[in-house]
């Protein structure tokens, strides 16, 4: 399942996207997670599917070499599917 504050960022998009495919999902940070999250949570993604396009904030450790602990946070684009979209 995603973070609550990446749910937030990603929703405008969620919406955005939804309205212009025409499709009706429900509003709820338990119904959207990656290809890898719905694989975690023993489920699948329905052959055909396509994923909904939005930025998030995820983590990475910066120094890997030193061992250090010190975390940085970067902005990528992933691909979220909904429950509806999954076995």
């Amino acid at each position: 399942m995603i973070s609550k504050e990446n749910y937030e960022l990603a929703r405008p998009f969620l919406i955005y996207q939804s309205k212009e495919r025409g499709l009706e999902f429900r509003d709820s940070r338990n119904d959207w997670d990656t290809f890898i999250g719905w694989k975690k949570r023993g489920r699948s993604i329905l052959y055909g599917s396509e994923g909904f396009r939005v930025d998030m904030v995820v983590p990475f450790l910066i120094d890997k070499i030193k061992k250090n602990k010190r975390v940085g946070f970067v902005t990528r684009n992933k691909i979220l599917f909904n429950r509806k979209q999954t076995f």
